[in-house]
Parts: C-alpha cells; sequence; structure tokens
C-alpha cells in the first residue's frame, strides 16, 4: 500500500481503494476505474498546462508568491519578468505567464517577502502587486489607462491626420502653390502642431511598443513590435530632423498611424483577453479564515493558519468545515457539494472523516485537525493557481513568425539603403527608401490578425451566450478529439426534485402535506425539493425535531416522521410493504427515497433526483457526430449516472472522482489528444483550468467560472455546441488574416526595396491592409436560424431559467 493515488499523486485518505486486475492503490473509486479504463499513461508524453509541468524548482521549505502583473504586453516579457524576479535576492525561481498576467515566484521567506519581489519586478512600466480580496477597483483602473491611452491615441492621430488632409497632402500633389508650405503662416499652422502632436503619440501612446520592443530585443526574443518601433522611430525622427533644418517633406503621419493602428489593435486584444487578475483574489470568497477551538475553558476564535495537528475545532449549524479532520463529537448532515461535487450531503458522526470547507447543514459537529492540517478547498485554490500561472503562456503566431521575420526585414532596410547610397543615390533617398521597407513591412496587419479577427468571434460567441475569457484556448476548439463533463449542474440541473411519489394508498397530495409541513424547518437541498414540489399550503408544524436521518414534528396534532427508510426502523415505525417496495425501487434508480408517515406508520415515499437538463442527450449527440469521444466525469456514486452510462454517444463514465483527481483524469484523456471540459462548480476548476479548453456555466461557482477559459451566460448546453462552430471560423479567419499578411508582404517588400513605394503610399498600403483584415474578421459567421436560436439570435432557454422541467419532453 502507498501512501499517494498511482493515478493522480495525491495523498490517499483512509483505507485505498484497489482491485485485483489493477496494480496499485488510489484515492478513490473513480481514480481505480480511469486507471483501468486508460492504463498507465507517462505524463511526460502529455503537452499539459497542469501543475506537473511548471512546479518551480525550489527547496520544500520554501514559499509560494502569485503575483499579478500588469502591464503584459508579449511573449517577451514572460522571459524578461522571469529573468527580472529572479535576480532578486532570496527567489528560487519565477515563472510569468502572458496569458494570464500572473507571476509565480518561489522564494526563500527568511531573506525575501512578497512585496520586496512585486517591487523588484515592478520597473520599466510594470506593476506587480499580490492579488487580494476587493481589488476588483485595480482591475478597472487598469482597464481605464489602457483605454484612455487608446482614445487619445486615436484623438492624436486624427489631429495629425486632419492636418495633413488640408495642408501637406494638397501640397504633395500640387493642388497649392509651391510656395505655399515656405509661407510664415502655414509653418505656424502645420510644422509646430504636428511636431508636437506626434512626439506625444510616438512616446506617450506608443510607449507601451516601444518598451515592447525594448523588453523583447534585450530578452533575445525579438517581436513584431521591434518592426513597429523602428518604424514609427524612423519616420519620426526623419521628420523631426526635416521640420529643424527647414523641409516640408515630413513622414509624421506615417509614425502615428502605425502607433494609433496598433495600439487599437493591441487594447481590441487585452479588452478580450484580460482576466482581470485583481480579481481573482476574490475567488476564496468561501475559503474559512477564522476557527472556534475548543480547550479546557471553553471556545475561543482564531486564525486558521494558526491551526495545528490534533486541534479540535467546533463548526456550528450552517457553518464551514475549516480544515479536512475526523469527527470526534456531534452528529451533522455535511454537504460537500462545494468541494466534491455530490449532489447529496452525507451524514457525518464521530469517526469519520470530514473535509475542509464543507458545510453542515444542520447539527453541530466537534472536528479534530487531520496531521496535514490542510483544507481540500484550499489545495484546489492553489491547485488552480499553479495550473493557470504555469507554463509558457500564450504564444501569437505573430510573434512565431516574427523570429525570423523581424531579423530579415530589418537587415534588408539596412542592406536596400547601403545599396542605393553604393549606387549612387543621395543619403536622403536612400534613407527614404529604408524607411519605406521598414514601413511597407510594418506587420498592423499581423498584430490585428488575430484580436480583430477573435474580438468578432468573441462578440458572436456572446450574442450565442458564450462568453469567451481566453481567447488562445478557443482557437484551438475545433481540433478537440474529448469532450469530458461534469455530471452534477453541467449534464444535470444541478438541483434536487422530487419526481416520484408512491404511498400506501394514501393521497399523495396528503403525504406531501405532511411531509411539507416538516421539512420546511430542515436545512437539506432534500427538504428544500419537497417543500418546492409541494405548490399548496403548507400547515405549521411543531415539537419540530432534527434526527440523524430526518426530521420529526406534530401536524394538525399527528405526530410526523420524514427521512431515511433507516430512520422508520430505528423508530419502530410501521413500514407496509408497498412502501418497502418503492424505497428500494427508488434506490436502485438512484434517487433518494424520503419515507413520509404519522401515527405511527409509513404513509409513502417521495423519490428525489438531481435531473438531467432537457437538452443534455441533444448536446452530447451533436458533439458525437463529429467524432469526438464523449466521457462523463462526476463525484457522484456510480447510482446516479445510469441513464448516461446507458447512452451510445458517451463513450465513458467515471463516477467518485474526487475533485483533485479529475484534473488528472484530464491529463489521462490529453493522451489521447486535445480535450475540452464542461463542468459547473469550485470541485471542476482544477479540472477546467488543466484542460485545453474549459467551458464554464454561471449557474455554477465563481471559482469554476474563473478557471475556465468560456462561460456559458444563457442558451443551455445548446451554447456549447455553438461556441464550437464559432471558434472553428474563428480560428478559420485568423488564418486567413495571416496568409493576407503574409502576402501583402510578399508584393510590397520588392517593389519598397525598389524604390517604387515612398513612405506615404507605404503607410496606405499598410493601412489597406490592415482594413481588409478587419473586413475578413467582421463577416457574418451565418449562424442565425440554427435550432434553439431565432433569426434575431435570441436565445429559446437559458442556464437555470425557463428551460423546460424535466419529464415535459
Amino acid at each position: 500500500m502507498t501512501d499517494d493515488c498511482t493515478l493522480c499523486d495525491l495523498p490517499i485518505r483512509g483505507d485505498p481503494h484497489e482491485a485485483p486486475d489493477v496494480e496499485g492503490s488510489f484515492c478513490c473509486r473513480g481514480c481505480l476505474e480511469v486507471y483501468r479504463t486508460m492504463g498507465d499513461v507517462d505524463p511526460a508524453e502529455v503537452a499539459s498546462d497542469g501543475p506537473e509541468d511548471g512546479e518551480p524548482d525550489a527547496p520544500e521549505d520554501a514559499e509560494t508568491a502569485f503575483l499579478a502583473v500588469d502591464g503584459m504586453h508579449c511573449t517577451a516579457c514572460e522571459a524578461f519578468l522571469e529573468t527580472t524576479a529572479g535576480k532578486a535576492d532570496g527567489v528560487y525561481d519565477a515563472d510569468a505567464s502572458y496569458a494570464t498576467e500572473m507571476l509565480r515566484v518561489a522564494y526563500d521567506p527568511d531573506e525575501t517577502t512578497e512585496d520586496d519581489v512585486a517591487d523588484a519586478v515592478s520597473r520599466l512600466g510594470y506593476r506587480a502587486n499580490t492579488p487580494e480580496v476587493g481589488t476588483e477597483a485595480a482591475a478597472v483602473e487598469r482597464f481605464g489607462r489602457d483605454e484612455l491611452r487608446t482614445v487619445l491615441g486615436l484623438l492624436g492621430a486624427m489631429a495629425v491626420m486632419s492636418l495633413y488632409l488640408l495642408f501637406l497632402y494638397p501640397s504633395y500633389l500640387g493642388f497649392y502653390d509651391e510656395s505655399f508650405l515656405e509661407q510664415s503662416a502655414t509653418h505656424l499652422m502645420v510644422f509646430v502642431p504636428i511636431p508636437l502632436l506626434s512626439t506625444f503619440v510616438v512616446f506617450f501612446v506608443g510607449y507601451p511598443i516601444l518598451r515592447s520592443a525594448y523588453v523583447s530585443l534585450r530578452a533575445g526574443k525579438p517581436n513584431m513590435d521591434v518592426l513597429i518601433a523602428f518604424g514609427a522611430l524612423a519616420a519620426y525622427a526623419y521628420s523631426l530632423a526635416v521640420v529643424l533644418t527647414g523641409g516640408v517633406v515630413i513622414y509624421f503621419d506615417v509614425a502615428v498611424a502605425i502607433v494609433a493602428v496598433v495600439t487599437l489593435g493591441d487594447f481590441l486584444q487585452r479588452r478580450v483577453k484580460r482576466r482581470a487578475l485583481g480579481r481573482v483574489g476574490e475567488l476564496d470568497f468561501d475559503r474559512v479564515t477564522s476557527a472556534l477551538v475548543r480547550t479546557g475553558g471553553g471556545t475561543r476564535e482564531v486564525d486558521v493558519d494558526s491551526l495545528a495537528p490534533g486541534d479540535e475545532v467546533v463548526v456550528k449549524r450552517g457553518a464551514r468545515v475549516p480544515l479536512d479532520g475526523v469527527v470526534v463529537e456531534g452528529e451533522a448532515a455535511v454537504d460537500e457539494a462545494l468541494v466534491t461535487g455530490e449532489s447529496v450531503p452525507a451524514t457525518k458522526t464521530p469517526g469519520d472523516s470530514v473535509i475542509g470547507g464543507s458545510i453542515a447543514t444542520n447539527g453541530r459537529l466537534v472536528v479534530r485537525v487531520g496531521d496535514r492540517a490542510s483544507s481540500t478547498y484550499d489545495r484546489l485554490l492553489a491547485q488552480l493557481w499553479n495550473v493557470q500561472s504555469s507554463g509558457g503562456g500564450v504564444q501569437r503566431l505573430a510573434d512565431t513568425i516574427a523570429a525570423v521575420f523581424v531579423p530579415f526585414v530589418l537587415a534588408l532596410a539596412v542592406v536596400v539603403a547601403g545599396a542605393w547610397v553604393a549606387l549612387g543615390a543621395p543619403a536622403r533617398e536612400a534613407f527614404t527608401v529604408g524607411v519605406s521597407v521598414l514601413v511597407v513591412s510594418c506587420p498592423c496587419s499581423f498584430g490585428l490578425a488575430t484580436p480583430v479577427a477573435v474580438a468578432a468571434g468573441v462578440s458572436r460567441a456572446a450574442e450565442e451566450g458564450v462568453i469567451v475569457t481566453n481567447t488562445a484556448a478557443v482557437e484551438s476548439l475545433a481540433d478537440v478529439d474529448v469532450v469530458a463533463f461534469d455530471k452534477t449542474g453541467t449534464l444535470t440541473e444541478g438541483k434536487m426534485r422530487v419526481t416520484d411519489v408512491a404511498t400506501d394508498g394514501t393521497d399523495p397530495a396528503e403525504v406531501g402535506r405532511y411531509a411539507a409541513a416538516v421539512e420546511r424547518d430542515a436545512a437539506h437541498p432534500v427538504a428544500d425539493a419537497v417543500v418546492a414540489w409541494h405548490d399548496a399550503a403548507i400547515p405549521d408544524a411543531s415539537a419540530f425535531t432534527e434526527h440523524r436521518r430526518g426530521a420529526e414534528g406534530v401536524v394538525e396534532g399527528a405526530c410526523t416522521l420524514v427521512g431515511h427508510p433507516d430512520l422508520f426502523a430505528d423508530e419502530s415505525w410501521t413500514v407496509p410493504e408497498s412502501v418497502a417496495d418503492a424505497v428500494e425501487r427508488a434506490q436502485s434508480e438512484g434517487a433518494i427515497a424520503t419515507v413520509v408517515g404519522w401515527d405511527g406508520t409509513a404513509r409513502g415515499v417521495l423519490a428525489a433526483r438531481d435531473t438531467p437538463r432537457a437538452d443534455w442527450a441533444e448536446t452530447v449527440e451533436s458533439l458525437d457526430a463529429a467524432d469526438r469521444r464523449i466521457v462523463v466525469v462526476t463525484g457522484d456514486d456510480q447510482s446516479a449516472v445510469g441513464a448516461f452510462e446507458d447512452h451510445p454517444a458517451i463513450d465513458d463514465v467515471f463516477a467518485g472522482v474526487l475533485p483533485q483527481a479529475k484534473a488528472a483524469v484530464v491529463e489521462r484523456l490529453r493522451s489521447e489528444g486535445t480535450v475540452a471540459m464542461v463542468g459547473d462548480g469550485t470541485n471542476d476548476a482544477p479540472a477546467l483550468a488543466a484542460a485545453d479548453l474549459g467551458v464554464a456555466f454561471a449557474s455554477g461557482t465563481e471559482l469554476a467560472t474563473e478557471a475556465a477559459d468560456a462561460t456559458v451566460t444563457e442558451g443551455g448546453l445548446r451554447s456549447v455546441r455553438r461556441l464550437f462552430d464559432v471558434a472553428a471560423t474563428t480560428r478559420s479567419r485568423v488564418r486567413q488574416n495571416f496568409g493576407w499578411a503574409l502576402g501583402y508582404n510578399v508584393v510590397t517588400l520588392p517593389l519598397a526595396a525598389l524604390g517604387l513605394v515612398d513612405p506615404v503610399v507605404a503607410a496606405v498600403a499598410m493601412a489597406g491592409s490592415s482594413l481588409l483584415v478587419v473586413a475578413n474578421s467582421a463577416r457574418s459567421y451565418g449562424l442565425d436560424g440554427d435550432d434553439g436560436r431565432d433569426a434575431r439570435g435570441e436565445t429559446v432557454d437559458a442556464v437555470g431559467e425557463g428551460a423546460p422541467a424535466p419529464g415535459d419532453d
């Protein structure tokens, strides 16, 4: 027997799960079944963004800090920040992620602190801070700076271009007299404001571009911003020199157009991509921060961080268990859905283990803190941080091309200018040709190819009820080979409903009335389902008492008992054969059987289930039709997944999988290809983040939606299929845009090198290339009229609201 699970390497709590035909020991039945089905997969062979890939190389006693970094512009920023942080005193290792704008740092707490590390990397316009609860204002502030810079850039460019349109272009084209530009009044109106405005646009608005170019060169990873910066600075410097020497042919318009267009493109991308990482701190809104410790003199409130193994904590009704441990006193139904995904609370008594983060829905417990003194919920949160901040970040195709294209264009501009000088051309003319080469190749169309196409796709996805938050992952959605669904809250509605009633001949309405009267005062999901099911007037219940597996009260003078069948046996109540048969039938079908009786006799059974969504079958069938493998991964036990196991479109159902193990299951699935995970709930967050694409439902917890790459806000499961369609079209258009951008450079670069394109014409050609990219990206997606939406794109049903009730179809 081992201390760690053979599949997911997590600690085994309690007795291990083993089987004669499977080698190894497992933390849960789900891990055992996954291992039996998929076998042993070498994690090194799986392209993973999971926590194992990016663990810091640091001693075991090192502290780990997660910093939100504002100002990350491209993948070159990752290398720069990692190098800068690595040089700080006491830092063992640093890992930056452009995708999530995060920096993970392993450090020696005796030598440095999180704040010191943040200060060390807060330079050259980068701003690092420790995400905390309530930092949404910082996110809004960052968004405001980006918006202000973009607006000022566009206004500055419009002002410069207006002066060009009114004065310079007509003069260059011969519409004005040759002496027009030499007049003092013209100089005052043109050659003073244009240089000033251009200076503002190039150096203030274009600062992120200039910094990115500098950082990429310093990191040895030249990106497209190098060409943008060189082109803009060359045009600016040349024009400034002309103005200072009394010349009139200036190219400030080229400089400001380059900066304004690229700034707008970057803003569009950031607006779609930015995860507002300051808000991630809000994800621990459910984390327990204090606990009641029982001592010889009573109880006292302490910080959870100060708890030690063996401490006894008191958990009152409705409170969360602070850390994993064992019940030593009391009895209560504990809701573990937030962490495990189990839809039904489990009754805990002395000797039972409890999970940190779970809720005591009734009763009172005294829990002895376990040896690890840790919370499963906190481990989930840390695992989510690790998954999202690990790896190399998003590698834009433009930056990949830049590794070869940028040095080539820079060298070409120098060689061309030198060749013109060698052939006897004036230095001014040679310089102009060199600038033309830089400007005509200036990759505005490259810079816009991805963000504009993605922005159009994201907008269309939003119309289909899906909010996309990680554009890079969505671009690969069309290549998905495996779609893994969580069950509770995803394929099902995530709440208990009474679906069947059986009685010994008593009127079902009477059974419901007595049950609702007692259950109205109980704190339990099934009790809520019973009350919701009984839509008539509910009488009052007196002498209410909660039992281990039910509740008791006096309804209209009759002693009424509602709860588990075992409760009736314990209380020696009579259970007719018809009621016993109904209980057995409900349990065999995966339902929760709640027996109702009064005056010493059981009268009926209410069967409650977490019912499937009305369109779940349609969804899995449509995805299966595209030759994708469909898998269901759930924390519920085997009895609750029968309907899904029997469906021909579903290839595998893994039940009883612990939340931490779900991420390991996703990693195993990734050995078979690209994986999309669709989930709902905190327990799905690590799996959503570990998958190539994570899709969460807005009806779930915030931790799940933050871990996901896309969030379904309306349209139900149908919107998941729509997301696949939109993503496929978006990826196609990104490729078309890059094809056009490359073709444009193949044609225009030789023309510029031959002196057939001056900088102004080059700027116009560059703008035209960008406009074609924008027009291609904005074309209709052609999805109107598909089933589930009308011609205006309005939804037919919504997540959690307005959907057909189970059994209506």
